[in-house]
């Protein structure tokens, strides 16, 4: 499992993030992106194929000769987490939590634990992308349940605490990501944007302390604290 930059977006406005794994660029590289043919009997994915060109008469000959069995080779799991990413990537959430839906009905006992772990995390990426924070917290609390000693799930539950706001909350995620994997480097960085979020949040208290404190206009200020004597 690739192990991308995920930032604290609830600090953009004050705090530069890194790069976001859910972040959808302009669309250039995943443009071109397949559709997939799926089959309910066998759960199995495959790449449509492209659409015929040339001359008719001909395209109806290799017609008439193609097999009629489907001879497609299915997508292997990581090939499929591949195009499920890319399709997130691309702003096309939706399509990528339908494939997830069909995988996820269709998985048997020889589906690998890896291929699991790869469908939740890109299912709860896809429900951020969306904008259904609630459903994505939900898969990333479970899969920190589930799976405690994979940081990933511990920094994208961060990255949700820190949306609403909960930044102690989200610290504590990113402390968990990083005692399952301390040089994990998108939990470094983001528990460095959180903590300079605390640290001014920090000043701004102590700030309006002052201010509530800070003498009136009408005569000096005085120290209360009792001069200790001289014994």
């Amino acid at each position: 499992m690739t192990r991308p930059f995920l930032p604290v977006l609830a600090l953009c406005a004050c705090l530069m993030a890194g790069p976001a794994l859910a972040a959808s660029p302009d669309g250039g590289a995943t443009a071109g992106l397949p559709s997939l043919n799926y089959n309910p009997e066998t759960g199995a994915f495959t790449e449509a194929p492209p659409p015929e060109r040339g001359w008719q008469a001909f395209a109806d000959v290799l017609k008439k000769a193609a097999p009629s069995v489907d001879t497609a080779i299915p997508l292997t799991a990581a090939q499929l987490a591949d195009h499920i990413s890319a399709l997130i990537d691309a702003g096309r959430a939706e399509e990528a939590l339908d494939i997830i839906a069909k995988r996820q009905a269709t998985r048997d006992e020889s589906v690998t634990p890896g291929a699991d772990v790869q469908l939740r995390y890109l299912q709860g990426r896809a429900l951020g992308a969306l904008g259904r924070h609630d459903e994505a917290m939900a898969v990333w609390r479970q899969m920190t349940t589930d799976y405690p000693e994979l940081p990933e799930p511990w920094n994208a539950l961060a990255i949700e605490y820190a949306r609403q706001g909960q930044l102690q909350l989200a610290r504590e995620a990113l402390d968990m990501a990083l005692v399952s994997d301390p040089s994990f480097a998108p939990a470094l960085e983001n528990l460095g944007h959180v903590q300079m979020r605390l640290a001014q949040e920090s000043f701004d208290r102590a700030r309006a302390a002052g201010a509530s404190t800070a003498p009136s206009s009408a005569g000096p200020a005085h120290d209360k604290t009792p001069v200790p004597q001289a014994q």
